[in-house]
């Protein structure tokens, strides 16, 4: 397993579609809502098609590292592997249809169709950024929501192996810890309705990161901007966000972002004797 990832205690490295699988244990106190809803997507859809990210993805990440953190979240947000060819909307839509969901209508024609509803539960369908015009498919006749960060996540993604129910183990892909913290950030600068909750999200998947150095290394493009932001906001040590962590975690996390921040463009001999 690379070291830049989290790393869970019961991981095995392995592939399945070219992906690492990491076995997530079962939390203490078992998966929640909607946890139910997520593993009948994954059993209705393979998970090259989709990756799951919002606040089921931090509760995975939390979960592979062994940390006891509650991250709850009413929805299942997942993007869709269109760049690769793997999903089409049409294909999706036609298999969420079969499981009882609808596309929950809209006042206004130009608003991105994203939320599917069955009763109170919901799946909310994103694409990634940076897909050519020609590329950007339609959701029930409307343009689709596309996530900021969702390119570089949707290529940073591992498959976590999970249990949460007696009919067995599925596979759900995730961005691994590097790509959940750039989605983090990318989401905190163009998300104004929750900025506290993405900031929450950003310092517990810094716990995970147990080798920043190697993390930093893989960083690219917009990726360094995006980490400056969540530490800039999080400069202060006494920020609420840090105190959803105990004690050692908060150390791990507190390092994590700082080195990931830093500059690291130094001569490599340099940047050894540093290290």
């Amino acid at each position: 397993m690379s070291s830049s990832m989290s790393e869970p205690a019961m991981a095995e490295v392995a592939t399945a579609d070219g992906r690492e699988i990491w076995d997530v244990p079962v939390p203490p106190g078992g998966w929640g809502t909607p946890w139910p809803q997520c593993v009948e997507l994954a059993r209705a859809l393979p998970s090259t098609q989709w990756t799951l990210v919002g606040g089921l993805m931090v509760q995975l990440h939390a979960a592979a590292a062994g940390m006891a953190v509650s991250r709850p979240t009413a929805d299942v947000d997942i993007v869709l592997h269109i760049e690769t060819g793997a999903a089409t909307t049409a294909a999706v839509m036609a298999v969420l249809s079969g499981l009882g969901y609808t596309l929950e209508k809209s006042i206004s024609d130009d608003a991105p169709a994203h939320r599917f509803v069955r009763g109170k539960q919901q799946i909310d369908v994103m694409i990634a950024d940076h897909l050519t015009p020609a590329k950007v498919p339609r959701i029930g006749g409307r343009k689709p929501f596309q996530v900021a960060g969702g390119t570089q996540a949707l290529q940073r993604t591992v498959n976590c192996r999970m249990t949460a129910d007696d009919d067995g183990p599925v596979l759900i892909s995730i961005p691994n810890a590097l790509g959940a913290l750039v989605l983090k950030g990318a989401a905190y600068r163009e998300d104004s309705r929750d900025k506290d909750r993405h900031l929450d999200d950003a310092v517990v998947l810094c716990a995970t990161i147990k080798s920043p150095l190697a993390a930093a290394a893989l960083m690219k493009g917009s990726d360094k901007s995006r980490i400056l932001t969540l530490h800039k906001e999080l400069a202060d040590p006494g920020h609420r966000s840090w105190q959803l962590l105990d004690s050692a975690d908060r150390t791990t996390a507190m390092d994590a972002l700082r080195i990931l921040a830093a500059n690291h463009s130094l001569p490599p001999a340099n940047r050894l004797k540093l290290g």
